[in-house]
């Protein structure tokens, strides 16, 4: 009986399914050519004859090329149209697509990207790119070098500096398609309002000449003989100032560490707001340049607080001998990055004192509590020292004890007094040093601070601390709760939203989010937030069952990998991760990645690839230069083929010696005869080409 009942209701429903069906066919239905041709307006947009671009107003104009707004009739955007100004021979137009094809080949974040080029109506060469709202870097130092408030406030060195690293990053990708920029100027460096940063006009660029066996193996060069301009060659071009000195001799070799020259005029003129050299005129610029005559930074602005540190970093850019500048903008950018986090740099030989000085600095509230327990042990001691002397004397003059203890007590209570205000500001000398690591103590410490009566500012600061410490420990609900009492700021903005997003997800506040759900969390938090996010990778991990499989990381190991590397690849292609006979294997062959090292000064230095328990690693082909990011490692096979390392290659053996290898497969003619026989003395060595 419950049978016929079921193949009834089954009848039943195909009918309603079929009658639906017919009632939202669209096939049956008579439309209108008009009415058709609505359902595709995209595609009808393709057919019309409609000019693509039209142009709304006029942006800028140089010696080489107009910019003008226009509007992209097929993509239904806006984008910045480039076009010759000086189109009057073909040369000139060869020259000005020369840099067009150059540019739309170095695909890069932090590179202007070209969308199209071709030719308009009227004969004169174009291409398309993104629209960028900002300044240039060169507005940036000019406000700041006229004291606009706003611009000082918005731009301070430390944000300067990270502006120059990613023009860095920029120009050392350049170089590894063989590219040379030759007039890295901060006209040239667009910076948008939400942290982009784009070097722009490769006009000079020039492509570096390489070996024609090198050529037919890498299809990723450029091809030299038809994107160089040999019209020109031979003279001298660049703009004076920002030309290193070998550009100022005709005919000279230029270099990757002539554009390192250029990027140590940049820092120079972040750190002073001036050119390197000093001259009236362009040609005593230039002489002063050819002669090696920079001024040090600290003597043309004594008035700033120059640190010692950036400042030999820049003067080791500017040398004039090109063999004592940096080897590489890799180099010169992992010096800015040793500043910023507190270590000493190569630059400027940092001695014992100097150690010493960042170290306390780096853990500046474990250094600060110490001095505090030092100084008041030292100040009971003295305390208890006099108040003998006293006793002593007390006991001499018995008439005078009374008054002797009487005076003694109000002491006691001014010292008191003094000893509890000095307390105080040590409690608030540690809210402010924003201790993540022990975020449970923390927020204890900020909830205590909350119960006085504070100003209403102090309380939005200490409830965004208290927010942010929730938040890293996964507790969205308690975050929430802060964050509304908060303010609005970006960074509160931000974390606010993925804490409401994250507690629906997660009601529990003590229950710890999985290893996918934290992977999606980081992919889709801001760049701005890396910080934060590097604590709650930390909390996370020390909470993580140890029974976890590697499968399960795999997620949290590659958005962590994008945050640390600037990309977004983990969003379009999951790491190849799989487990083999051998083990577990992880294949980021042809990756952007270079860093993979998470490191929390003083607390926390980890590989994130440790947990995933590798025996088979592939970084062929990747961003990797420094193999000491592979540190933590034990692997049993490494295969990294066409890897261009920026370690001392000779040392070879030594930095693949703790990573524990049985094989390696790499390119053989990139390293010595010695250094491959050394490593075949302690592993299998196997040689492979770079990939096509």
């Amino acid at each position: 009986m419950a049978d016929d009942q079921q193949q009834d209701l089954e009848k039943a429903f195909l009918e309603r399914n079929e009658t639906l069906r017919a009632l939202y066919d669209t096939d049956t239905q008579s439309l209108s050519s008009a009415e058709a041709a609505s359902l595709t307006p995209i595609l009808n947009s393709l057919k019309d004859h409609v000019a693509r671009y039209q142009e709304i107003r006029h942006i800028a104009e140089g010696g080489e090329k107009k910019i003008t707004l226009v509007h992209d009739h097929r993509l239904d955007r806006h984008v910045a149209m480039a076009r010759a100004a000086r189109a009057n021979s073909p040369q000139d137009q060869e020259q000005f697509l020369r840099e067009a094809r150059i540019t739309a080949n170095l695909a890069h974040p932090n590179i202007m990207p070209v969308y199209n080029m071709g030719v308009d109506p009227d004969g004169i060469p174009f291409f398309s790119m993104e629209l960028v709202p900002g300044d240039s870097l060169k507005t940036i130092i000019g406000k700041l070098r006229d004291g606009d408030e706003a611009y000082k406030r918005d731009y301070p060195l430390e944000t300067l500096l990270n502006i120059f690293i990613k023009i860095c990053d920029a120009i050392a990708f350049a170089h590894s398609r063989n590219v040379l920029h030759l007039d890295i100027k901060p006209d040239n460096i667009r910076v948008g309002g939400f942290g982009e940063v784009f070097v722009c006009d490769w006009g000079l660029a020039r492509v570096s000449n390489v070996p024609e066996e090198n050529t037919a193996e890498d299809t990723n060069l450029l091809d030299g003989d038809v994107l160089n301009d040999m019209t020109l060659s031979g003279t001298m071009k660049g703009t004076p100032g920002f030309m290193a000195p070998e550009q100022t001799v005709a005919y000279s070799e230029k270099t990757p560490k002539t554009d390192v020259y250029a990027l140590g005029s940049v820092l120079y003129m972040l750190l002073t707001y001036e050119l390197p050299v000093h001259g009236k005129s362009a040609n005593e610029v230039i002489r002063n340049t050819r002669e090696g005559n920079v001024i040090p930074p600290r003597r043309r602005k004594p008035d700033h607080r120059l640190s010692a540190s950036l400042v030999a970093v820049t003067l080791k850019a500017l040398s004039l001998d090109p063999q004592d500048r940096y080897e590489s903008a890799l180099a010169l950018r992992k010096e800015i990055e040793c500043y910023l986090s507190g270590h000493p740099t190569e630059a400027e030989h940092a001695g014992l004192s100097t150690h010493a000085s960042l170290l306390m600095r780096r853990h500046s509230r474990v250094a600060f509590m110490f001095m505090f327990f030092l100084l008041l042990l030292a100040g009971i001691i003295g305390y208890n020292l006099v108040s003998i002397s006293r006793e002593k004397a007390e006991a001499i003059a018995a008439r005078e004890q009374a008054e002797e203890n009487f005076r003694l007590y109000l002491k006691q209570q001014k010292l008191a007094k003094e000893l509890g205000k000095d307390l105080g500001e040590a409690v608030l000398y540690t809210v402010k040093s924003r201790d993540f690591v022990n975020a449970p103590s923390m927020i204890h410490v900020l909830e205590t601070g909350l119960k006085e009566n504070v100003d209403t500012v102090k309380q939005q600061n200490l409830l965004a601390q208290k927010g942010v410490l929730h938040f890293v420990l996964q507790e969205f609900n308690a975050a929430n709760e802060s964050f509304s009492g908060a303010g609005t700021s970006r960074r509160v903005g931000q974390l606010k939203m993925l804490s409401q997003k994250y507690a629906k997800i997660k009601p529990v506040d003590k229950q710890r989010l999985s290893d996918k759900q934290l992977a999606n969390l980081i992919s889709e938090a801001k760049l701005t937030t890396r910080t934060t996010l590097s604590y709650l990778y930390y909390h996370h991990m020390r909470r993580r069952p140890a029974s976890a499989s590697p499968e399960q990381y795999a997620p949290i190991a590659g958005a962590m990998l994008d945050k640390l590397n600037y990309t977004k690849r983990s969003l379009l292609k999951p790491l190849e991760f799989s487990k083999q006979a051998a083990g577990y294997r992880l294949d980021i062959s042809s990756s952007p990645y270079g860093i993979y090292t998470l490191n929390i000064i003083g607390v926390y230095n980890r590989n994130l690839l440790k947990p995933l328990n590798l025996k088979v690693l592939d970084i062929s082909n990747s961003r990797l230069y420094d193999l000491s990011e592979l540190r933590g490692l034990k692997l049993d096979e490494l295969r990294m083929v066409g890897v261009q390392l920026a370690n001392n290659k000779k040392n070879l053996p030594k930095l693949l010696e703790p990573l524990g290898l049985k094989r390696i497969v790499l390119t053989e003619k990139d390293y010595s005869k010695s250094t491959i026989a050394e490593l075949r003395k302690v592993m299998k060595v196997e040689n492979s080409n770079p990939k096509k």
